[in-house]
């Protein structure tokens, strides 16, 4: 047991030793890897320095490319003039849309309406006395020369809606001053109560002269400067004077009294009025009207158509068109009517055909002693289309000039027109009014006395072309 233990352990005992590896390869191999590496990292080295040495051509390249545009913008700049640069202009709001004709008159309407308003306050207002008169004439004293010139309304319109509510009253030319007013003239028109005759209101006027490329004239504001340093105050303007727009009102209330310089149409009138004498005015109306005026009687007797006639004919006057305000008859006499049977017919061979007149023996009251007289008849129509008439002049205690004078005024009073004059051989001027289609001429006649003659001048020519 025990030589067999010995041997196995000489056996295990007895075994070679192992051989190590020599370490010269791998150092050889380490060797080469670090040769290796270290060439690769230089190559790699290499290419990253040239290729940030382009990158740094490449930025240099294109600042030198940036500064050279730079500088031929900045020559260029130098050699260009410079422009100014243009203003921007804000563009304009929209305009409104333009007023209609009608809406301008009713705005001008609502302000002239406020001013009056205002001129109305101011009156009662004011302290000052009333004006004793102007141009040589006294407010409130009678003029007994003159027949009417005008007619029309004492009070405005904003004093009523009627005639009636307003009072009628005329004017008649005052006496003649020694020199002109301004650019007016000599004679104003004078505007007087309807009974007493007493003035209350002074107008002079003129046509307009307006200076070239204005619509007002330069009196106007010529007037407006007098009166403001006169008055020491400033005018009321229910219209004022605009560039482009005729007509203008400018109005200085003193207590009663008013002056008003304003442009009217193609008149420029200046007046002066009292207003508390045109209340008086239209009072006098109302008396008048309640004593039943001789100008009434005339009226009814000029407009009468009671004078025996025949009827017309309308075949024969089909198509003759008359202006509205053409009265139809005169004295009795109805135009375009044939003579009563029993009319006493003359047809000389000079002169017009016609029948004879005598109201003396007509149921037609005569006008201011026209009684005889003839009618002009169509000598193919047979209707009349002109009367004549005859008077003797002044009777029952009245001379010719105050017969002259009464037959002018009622013409005046009942037609509403203004006569013109024409010099006659007579010491009296000729009038002739015209009324729509109708012209009546009244004289005095070369054979004594006086002559009146109503032509309806629409028959007369179709007459006269027959």
């Amino acid at each position: 047991m025990s030589a067999t233990r010995t041997r196995t352990s000489i056996d295990l005992t007895a075994s070679p030793p192992q051989r190590r590896g020599s370490p010269l390869p791998f150092i050889l191999v380490l060797a080469i890897v670090g040769v290796a590496g270290y060439f690769g990292w230089k190559a790699f080295d290499s290419r990253q320095a040239a290729k940030r040495a382009r990158e740094a051509e490449y930025r240099r390249l294109l600042a030198e490319r940036e500064r050279l545009l730079h500088a031929e913008d900045e020559e260029k700049e130098k050699e260009a003039p410079k422009q100014v640069e243009e203003e921007t202009v804000p563009e304009k709001p929209p305009e409104p849309p333009k007023k209609t004709e009608a809406e301008m008159l009713r705005e001008e309407e609502a302000l002239r309406k406020a001013v009056l308003a205002k001129i109305k306050e101011a009156r009662a207002g004011s302290a000052a006395r009333p004006m004793g008169g102007f141009a040589g004439i006294k407010f409130g004293e009678p003029i007994a020369s003159g027949a009417p010139v005008k007619w029309g309304t004492a009070l405005a319109e904003e004093a009523g809606d009627s005639v009636e509510s307003r009072g009628v009253a005329f004017a008649v030319y005052g006496p003649k001053l020694p020199k002109p007013f301004m650019s007016f003239g000599l004679q104003p028109v004078v505007w007087v109560t309807p009974k007493t005759r007493r003035p209350y209101r002074i107008e002079f006027s003129r046509p307009l002269k307006p200076q070239a490329g204005s619509a007002h004239d330069a009196e106007t504001t010529n007037l407006v400067a007098m009166l403001q340093a006169r008055f020491k105050s400033e005018p009321f303007a229910p219209r004022p004077c605009e560039p482009g727009r005729a007509g203008c009102e400018y109005v200085f209330p003193m207590g009663p009294s008013t002056v008003t310089i304003g442009e009217y149409g193609n008149i420029l009138r200046f007046t002066v009025e009292r207003e508390d004498l045109k209340e008086e005015a239209r009072n006098e109306t109302e008396t008048l009207r309640a004593e039943k005026s001789v100008v009434s009687e005339d009226g009814a007797i000029l407009d009468s158509t009671r004078y025996p006639r025949g009827a017309i004919d309308r075949k024969k006057y089909r198509g003759v068109r008359l202006k509205d305000d053409t009265p139809r008859s005169f004295c009795g006499i109805v135009f375009a009517s044939a003579p009563a049977e029993n009319a006493q017919l003359v047809n000389p061979q000079k002169g017009a055909k016609g029948f004879y007149l005598n109201y003396r023996r007509a149921k037609c009251r005569p006008f201011r002693g026209f009684i005889y007289g003839k009618a002009e008849t169509d000598p193919v129509r047979g209707g009349v289309y002109a009367v004549n008439l005859s008077s003797e002049g002044g009777t029952e205690g009245q001379d010719d000039r105050d017969y002259y004078e009464s037959v002018k005024k009622a013409l005046s009073e009942h037609y509403k027109v203004a006569p013109s004059e024409k010099t006659s051989n007579g010491d009296f001027p000729e009038l002739t009014y015209r009324v729509g289609d109708l012209e009546i001429v009244f004289g005095p006649d070369p054979r004594g006395g006086f002559f009146m003659r109503a032509e309806n001048t629409v028959l007369a020519k179709l007459a006269r072309g027959s």
